[in-house]
């Protein structure tokens, strides 16, 4: 597999089995990835990615901007045609539990907004609804690894890079039939009180980018377009978390990788990361971890 293939997955975890082929004629590519456990950072693609399991039973867990969790339904990841979508532009941390061997679609986005607009009045933007939750169904399975097996890339033969886009527009639809399953009213409440992972990124990555400045909940809000009552309602159905508990959380993780790794004095990294004051940052540390800073940096070095 050449470096550029290898881009269409992300990052590959260290001594996984990988390998990567073109499918049908829209840039598509389906990458085969077998391994153990690892973790890894795959980083913000141009592309939909949509990872099917095939065999083996892990326990995936993944970070695209709400923090490290269990997608619903991935507890018991096992059973074959189980997927996991991750939204196009969005970067995800993945820490996966067990043996794996998955295919991995990589859809670029101008064609998957191309089709989905002929499949469902919501066009692309259904897919939010699905890239919480594992998509069961032993279709996605048996439609990968037909075309696994198949030359049909766009150096195929026409017949081969049809078979190829037949089979992409088979998955997608499954796709979007599952997005508008998932519009049902109980579902869709529920998902309407969510926000978009467009809008949680854009949420976090300007608390992050703001960590010092103690950034007001007005601001949050407006950096992810709507108003501070649907945003501050909308964050915590997504994370559990208020953005004030959401930062604080975030300002200790900082400072746990400062504390470990520079010799920063205490009161000048407790102002980097956003406290007050040293004493206020001894606190809040104290509550967070059970230790405070000092002994907790001594551990970390020992």
């Amino acid at each position: 597999m050449t470096s550029k293939e290898s881009d269409s997955a992300g990052t590959v975890p260290p001594g996984a089995n990988v390998q990567t082929r073109h499918v049908g004629s829209a840039g598509v590519t389906l990458t085969r990835l077998r391994h153990s456990e690892f973790e890894t950072l795959q980083p913000a693609l141009p592309d939909y990615t949509f990872s099917i399991l095939l065999a083996g039973r892990s326990r995936p867990w993944r970070d695209i901007g709400d923090g490290l969790q269990v997608p619903k339904g991935a507890e018991g990841y096992r059973h074959q045609g189980a997927g996991i979508l991750t939204p196009a532009d969005t970067s995800a941390l993945w820490r996966v539990e067990g043996n794996h061997d998955c295919l991995i679609f990589s859809f670029p986005k101008d064609m998957v907004a191309r089709m989905l607009e002929e499949f469902t009045p919501a066009g692309a933007a259904s897919l939010d609804r699905l890239t919480g939750h594992v998509v069961q169904d032993p279709i996605f399975a048996a439609v990968s690894t037909a075309l696994w097996k198949e030359d049909t890339g766009a150096g195929a033969d026409g017949i081969g890079r049809a078979y190829g886009d037949h089979g992409v527009a088979l998955v997608l639809a499954r796709l979007a039939q599952e997005a508008e399953r998932a519009s049902s009213p109980e579902i869709a409440r529920g998902a309407k009180e969510r926000l978009s992972p467009g809008n949680l990124k854009r949420a976090t990555e300007y608390m992050r980018s703001r960590v010092a400045n103690d950034p007001s909940l007005e601001e949050i809000a407006a950096a992810a377009g709507l108003s501070q009552f649907h945003f501050l309602r909308a964050f915590k159905a997504s994370t559990g978390r208020t953005p004030f508990q959401w930062l604080q959380d975030f300002r200790i993780e900082l400072a746990c990788g400062l504390l470990a790794a520079t010799d920063m004095p205490l009161a000048q990294l407790a102002l980097d990361v956003g406290f007050k004051n040293q004493s206020h940052f001894t606190n809040a540390f104290r509550r967070a971890t059970g230790t405070p800073p000092a002994q907790w940096r001594a551990r970390a070095r020992a």
